[in-house]
């Protein structure tokens, strides 16, 4: 049994050590929650941009993408070959029978018709490529409304910094996505010898999509 002096002194100091504990603390502040670190831009100073392209996604892995690139060509059936020369002026010496009138009739006009031509490409990835969506992905709640993105999860959606749009991954991509490709090649290569197989992915951004995915061409491709 302590003596009644001892008992008192060991419960002020017990009470003492109550009110000064850290989390009672009356002049020390709660900690602040840890901020993540800022993303950092991508660094792309071992490649060198060599342009863009529209095209329409075939396939696609972690790896590369199949992408097919269509273009329009004109043909033109019937019509004299010497269409230019038509345009002058005849010479009125000549007895010249293209003339309007009588019983001639005007030369036959050409037909023409527009085909469409597509090509393949298998652009391969470096690890720095980034895949991008110009849509913001949708979100919903529990119930399957949609709502609003936070200020903090858009943010996510935009990094790395300096990357357009909203991110994505290369797992998005499906046949018959529209997206254009910007590419790259690595600052090794000198310019005058690069040639198509050395062209890489720097950003494939989403921007659509056709509700008839295309076919894969059975050919060889490039």
């Amino acid at each position: 049994m302590l003596p009644r002096v001892a008992r008192v002194v060991a419960t002020v100091a017990l009470g003492c050590a109550l009110t000064l504990s850290p989390g009672l603390a009356a002049d020390e502040k709660p900690a602040s929650p840890a901020k993540e670190p800022p993303a950092k831009p991508t660094d792309w100073s071992r490649y060198v941009v060599v342009g863009d392209v529209v095209g329409e996604v075939v396939k696609a892995d972690d790896k590369k993408l199949t992408l097919r690139v269509t273009w329009f060509v004109q043909e033109v059936k019937g019509g004299n070959k010497n269409n230019n020369n038509n345009n002058r002026r005849p010479p009125l010496g000549q007895n010249n029978r293209n003339f309007k009138g009588g019983n001639n009739r005007p030369p036959q006009q050409p037909q023409v018709t527009v085909k469409e031509q597509h090509h393949d490409y298998e652009i391969e990835y470096v690890p720095e490529s980034l895949v991008r969506t110009k849509l913001l992905p949708l979100k919903t709640d529990d119930k399957g409304k949609r709502v609003n993105h936070t200020q903090k999860e858009l943010d996510a959606l935009r990094a790395p910094p300096g990357a357009p749009w909203y991110a994505a991954s290369p797992a998005d991509l499906e046949p018959g996505h529209i997206v254009e490709v910007i590419f790259v090649r690595e600052k090794t290569i000198p310019a005058a010898k690069a040639t198509e197989d050395d062209l890489r992915v720097k950003y494939a951004i989403i921007l659509g999509k056709d509700s008839t995915p295309p076919v894969e061409d059975k050919k060889k491709k490039n």
